[in-house]
């Protein structure tokens, strides 16, 4: 994105569109005079190489298109102070003596010779790095070269970005690329909708424009997902322009495709991050660090919701019970409301809803969601989960009060149960507890036959050691032996960590 400044634009009947540039030997030549300039300038203060950059704005080209190709060189530069001595420390030791002004040369040379003394360097030196932390007296000390074509896609994109930050909404479609741009979206904390049609999905995302607070920042964030966009192979953009920030401002229409040819950089996809931000990152550990039965996944499915989906930051999973959040950065309050109306929408989907008041323009947030700053609580998180799971028990279990609950062989294991029946295996627990298979008991998480358990007891006492008894348990169906050595009254010995030496001991022989 450039200086708002440097946008160059026409408009026409209602409709704006930056003046991008072509490929052609002439813009190719000055993007490479000025590629050259900044490839030179290693060593050289930053006024220097503004000043040669000022004397190409005397030929044919419009100054802004020079000094906007100059704004991102300058940015793959890399500038320093080049000062032995902190220059504010002499500013400070020379005004402390002079009050603040001299009113003779004898006078400067007086003061400079002091300090001279003082701070052990020659008088020029002084003169010399007296200012050189001012921004026009950096060094260059790096410069990344980037090919003359490159430089004026680079620009063409950065037109559109510095455009795109006057927007009121911005449409698009692509044909490709679709999780990398949904994902772009939640990380940049944007507020958006998608519809569903026959051809794909058509985003808008809320411009700038649209909220009061933290314009700038946001405007920022709108910038950074036009690259995501242009990567999607066959795309479209549409935005309202505020073509004037004061009262008599007026709405524009700009709008550009892939099928124009325009100029634009064919970047490279990065690696995609494993979380959005970091925020979602640290509740993510956080929320792991609890152990509770819940777990946590990553980007669940898209939810539909009527003509449009959602993209739900987690899900909370518990056996086939799903809660979903979304974590809503940027927000106003009617962007929230009409978020929470579409979830009131979608029969069966429970969603908890966190928002950020710091990237909000008000501190009233409509709705039942959970309000916070800085970090997302695990408290009320962990209360609404806590209750979603005794309703989703309850409700099992009366399910599986109706089940005829039937066990094929002499032993079967509770999750296999559970799967076959569709409900959880604790609510099946619990119900087994209460109202038990005729002819089994539940030992651990598996249910035997009664008949079976005095050749299992005979089994555990006939062998030594755990490791051989723990595979003849397995061919019997039993995949944990510790239920059932406790069932019979044994423990395991361990004989340091070895698990081959651990021994089966009655409980009263174990001491």
């Amino acid at each position: 994105m450039l200086p708002a400044e440097l946008l160059v634009a026409k408009t026409f009947r209602g409709q704006i569109r930056p003046v991008y540039v072509r490929p052609a030997p002439e813009l190719l030549e000055l993007a490479e005079s000025l590629i050259e300039i900044y490839r030179r300038g290693t060593g050289k203060k930053r006024h220097q190489i503004y000043s040669e950059l000022k004397d190409l704005e005397y030929g044919p080209f419009n100054f802004r298109l020079i000094r906007g190709l100059a704004a991102l060189l300058d940015r793959r530069s890399t500038f320093a102070v080049d000062s032995p001595i902190d220059p504010y420390q002499l500013r400070r030791a020379a005004f402390s003596r002079s009050q603040g002004f001299v009113l003779s040369e004898g006078e400067k040379g007086r003061i400079i010779g002091e300090i001279s003394e003082e701070l052990k360097i020659c008088p020029e030196e002084v003169e010399k790095y007296l200012w050189s932390d001012l921004e026009d007296e950096q060094v260059m000390s790096g410069f990344e070269p980037i090919a003359a074509e490159e430089l004026l896609a680079a620009y063409n994109l950065s037109l559109t970005q510095t455009l795109l930050f006057r927007s009121t909404v911005l449409e698009f479609r692509v044909r490709e690329n679709w999780k990398r741009i949904f994902r772009r979206i939640k990380r940049l904390g944007l507020m958006y909708s998608i519809n569903r049609d026959q051809g794909g999905y058509t985003v808008s995302v809320e411009g700038p424009i649209s909220i009061i607070k933290l314009t700038e920042r946001y405007g920022t964030n709108v910038a950074k997902l036009l690259p995501e966009i242009v990567a999607g192979g066959e795309w479209s953009v549409r935005a309202q322009i505020v073509s004037r920030w004061r009262d008599d401002r007026r709405l524009l229409n700009f709008e550009l495709g892939s099928s124009e040819g325009v100029l634009l950089p064919m970047r490279a996809m990065d690696p995609e991050a494993l979380y959005d931000s970091s925020l979602e990152e640290d509740f993510a550990r956080r929320f792991a660090s609890l152990s509770t039965r819940w777990s946590l996944l990553r980007e669940p499915e898209l939810l539909p919701v009527g003509a449009t989906i959602m993209i739900p930051d987690f899900a909370f999973v518990l056996g086939g019970k799903r809660i979903y959040m979304e974590i809503v950065g940027f927000w106003t309050p009617d962007y929230l409301a009409k978020k929470i109306n579409k979830l009131q929408m979608v029969r069966g989907v429970e969603m908890i809803i966190a928002v950020d008041e710091s990237l909000g323009i008000t501190k009233k947030i409509p709705g039942d969601v959970i309000p916070f700053e800085k970090e997302v609580p695990l408290k009320p998180i962990l209360e609404r989960l806590e209750a979603a799971e005794k309703a989703h028990l309850k409700f099992e279990m009366e399910q599986a009060a109706k089940l005829q609950i039937k066990v094929e062989g002499e032993c079967a294991e509770l999750e296999e149960l559970a799967a076959s029946s569709g409900i959880s295996k604790e609510a099946l627990r619990r119900t087994l507890l209460e109202r038990p298979v005729a002819g089994f008991v539940l030992i651990g998480d598996c249910l035997i036959k009664k008949e079976k358990l005095g050749a299992l007891e005979k089994l555990i006492a006939g062998e030594r050691f755990l490791s051989a008894l723990t595979s003849k348990l397995e061919a019997e169906g039993i995949k944990d032996p510790y239920p059932l050595l406790n069932y019979f009254g044994y423990q395991v010995k361990w004989r340091g960590l070895n698990y081959e030496s651990a021994e089966i001991v009655k409980q009263a022989d174990s001491k």
